[in-house]
């Protein structure tokens, strides 16, 4: 499930979820419940995978081709006000018209790409760091995200228990 996922991951949601919902059936097979909380879900997988391959691409370990389909951003050295947020490898993104382009590969990685800290990409090319940063980035960000929705329900339950 995981052979070529940087690919399909564009895919419309009603296939991803099929193959979403092949992983949880997997996971209530396994039955052990240490063994099943340390796996990541299938999409923190693709995430990782498709940044890890963007990465090979934009440091040239890849075919020529691939290489210079991923230009640098123009706008990152004339902007000063939004740099301190970017790290030094921001990509541009071309402009798309469809929904199916937008979808794709680079165009979808490459805006993941631009919004990632500049703490997770390594200065000299290491694979296996940019795999274990991003991993655990992508886990701290779930993990906000999971204390501000619960602190948000918080809140509105609170309000409606007035």
């Amino acid at each position: 499930m995981e052979y070529c996922s940087h690919l399909w991951d564009g895919s419309a949601k009603y296939q991803l979820d099929a193959l979403d919902s092949v992983d949880r059936r997997a996971r209530r097979l396994i039955g052990n419940d240490l063994v099943v909380r340390r796996l990541q879900s299938l999409e923190h997988r693709r995430k990782i995978a498709c940044l890890a391959v963007f990465y090979k691409i934009h440091f040239g370990e890849c075919a020529q081709e691939l290489f210079d389909l991923v230009k640098p951003s123009p706008f990152y050295h004339r902007t000063a006000r939004h740099r301190k947020n970017l790290h030094r490898y921001v990509v541009e993104i071309p402009s798309t018209r469809t929904k199916r382009f937008a979808s794709s590969f680079l165009i979808r990685t490459a805006k993941a790409w631009n919004a990632l800290p500049f703490s997770v990409i390594p200065y000299t090319y290491n694979l296996g760091t940019f795999k274990s940063r991003v991993n655990r980035h992508l886990l701290s960000s779930v993990a906000k995200a999971n204390v501000y929705i619960y602190n948000n329900c918080l809140t509105a339950d609170w309000r409606i228990g007035q």
